[in-house]
């Protein structure tokens, strides 16, 4: 299984703000899309970074600093500290990297375009569909 196929099933649907929007307002687009993951695009279109809930959470809320005086590209992890994904990783490969390096969301690349968008929750739904399919396969065949 290769991400790739996560992507397909789940849809590549990816949320984004603008490096010089303020930090609320990347809160009102992870709150307005029910996500805790945002790509932060530069002025020329390209990736710069990420924002997740953790990083307002820990660069923004612990510090007492007020997020309409931040900006996006003040508290985002940047493009090049980024742990990244290809499409044609393995599933696996993917786990182990997000249990060791304690993330949750990881973006998809191919060469320097952002494909879609990874959780862990994307990982274990996709996991356990197929062990469901698998399961249900060797019933029908039992019971036949």
């Amino acid at each position: 299984m290769k991400v790739k196929d996560i992507l397909n099933s789940k849809g590549r649907k990816i949320f984004t703000v603008a490096e010089q929007d303020s930090v609320n307002t990347a809160v009102a687009a992870l709150a307005a899309n029910r996500v805790g993951f945002l790509i932060v695009m530069s002025i020329n279109g390209t990736v710069a970074g990420v924002i997740s809930e953790r990083d307002i959470v820990h660069r923004c809320m612990i510090l007492k600093i007020d997020p309409e005086q931040l900006k996006a590209c003040d508290i985002m992890t940047p493009k090049v500290s980024l742990i990244t994904a290809s499409e044609e990783d393995e599933i696996e490969t993917i786990m182990t990297t997000m249990t060791e390096k304690k993330v949750r969301h990881i973006p998809v690349f191919q060469g320097e375009t952002v494909t879609g968008l990874i959780s862990i929750g994307d990982v274990i739904k996709f996991i356990l569909e197929e062990k469901n399919d698998a399961i249900k396969s060797l019933m029908d065949y039992v019971s036949r």
